[in-house]
């Protein structure tokens, strides 16, 4: 075992879809929010948890909103999740061709399933189509159930195929016997990894890991207490008693490699001549707000002699953004109500702000 430089651990290699993740360089293609499991600590957001369809941040209604999304983000490859995609197999499928008849063979797409759908027939449609890497989550914590016997049954189809599959589950505190058991059952058929995600509270799943008796590591994390240190235990054991390459996903690397690298990806294609890119791949740049955009913008061109070029009016949030260096040297200048901040957002389709900082006069 040994760290990857990622904030992660592995033991051989990492399959070909987490190299192009940890390099931001994967649009997550989210099918639908369908799934035929409701697994306490499944982390989905409320908005997502129905027929859905997202590239990244962006709600998809066509498809060349897809298209559109990956080519911001300078994407390599797609990793296709949900919910369950196989649950809306035909748009699943529609989707995977799109991508590869529009960016080539070498657009490297994973797939996320339970398994419980995954038939030879319904395989051999995503094999078809040009998937090269499924990822397999059966209910392993819930060993007795119908569906977990038809999930590891399913599992056993995509022997048939030329493609790379293995297993991803997530790390859960005293269900390290059944982790082993999967990785052990993994390597019996031919699979190739197992991924492990440190398990993490969301606002969907946080009562549910609290009636459980789980914590957060600290009051600034939201990784649960003990969810790492098992992942460890288990790479240690499975370097010795299997065959596979495996991955310790942690919450780390997940917030400060792929995120941020995504967003650098993305903030090159998406940022305007005002806005600056940060380190943390973030827009930084300056606003000015007032009721009336159409005075304000008069104020600033005729009264503190903005040129027009340096200015953006933005009416669906309501004000006007500028450089940052513009803002702080007009601030003074311009009277009455009208307020100034430096803004730092994402370059995602959602732009969500992290920072405001106002400008005192």
């Amino acid at each position: 075992m040994r760290e990857s430089g990622y904030y992660s651990y592995v033991v051989g290699e990492l399959p070909e879809g987490c190299k192009l993740c940890v390099k931001g360089a994967k649009l997550v293609l989210f099918t639908t929010g369908i799934c035929p499991r409701d697994c306490y600590y499944c982390p989905l957001s409320p908005w997502r948890r129905g027929d859905v369809v997202y590239a990244n941040e962006r709600p998809v209604n066509e498809k060349r909103e897809i298209l559109e999304e990956a080519r911001i983000q300078e994407a390599l490859g797609a990793g296709v999740t949900g919910g369950d995609p196989l649950a809306r197999l035909d748009r699943t499928v529609g989707y995977i061709k799109l991508l590869k008849e529009n960016f080539g063979k070498e657009f490297h797409i994973h797939l996320y399933t339970t398994g419980a759908l995954a038939t030879g027939k319904t395989l051999e449609k995503l094999y078809d189509a040009g998937l090269d890497e499924i990822r397999f989550h059966p209910d392993l914590f819930n060993p007795k159930s119908k569906l977990f016997q038809r999930e590891i049954e399913n599992i056993k189809n995509a022997r048939d195929f030329d493609w790379e599959f293995g297993g991803e589950v997530p790390s859960i505190p005293g269900q390290g016997d059944r982790i082993k058991w999967y990785a052990g059952f993994l390597d019996s058929i031919g699979a190739k990894f197992l991924n492990i995600n440190e398990l993490e509270f969301s606002e969907t799943n946080l009562r549910a890991l609290f009636d459980r008796g789980f914590k957060p590591v600290s009051n600034e994390s939201s990784a649960i207490k003990g969810s790492l240190e098992l992942g460890i235990q288990i790479l240690e054991w499975g370097e010795k008693n299997t065959n596979l390459n495996y991955h310790l996903c942690t919450a780390r690397l997940k917030d400060a490699v792929q995120l941020r690298n995504r967003l650098k990806r993305m903030a090159r294609n998406v940022a305007r001549q005002y806005q600056e890119m940060t380190e943390d791949g973030t827009l930084r740049f300056g606003v000015a707000e007032y009721e009336d955009l159409e005075e304000l913008y008069s104020l600033l061109v005729e009264e503190a002699g903005v040129p027009e070029e340096w200015l953006y009016v933005n009416k669906k949030k309501k004000r006007i953004e500028m450089p940052e260096e513009v803002a702080l040297e007009i601030v003074d200048a311009i009277e009455g109500d009208v307020r100034f901040y430096i803004i730092e957002e994402y370059p995602t389709w959602d732009r969500i702000e992290v920072e405001r900082i106002p400008l005192q006069r």
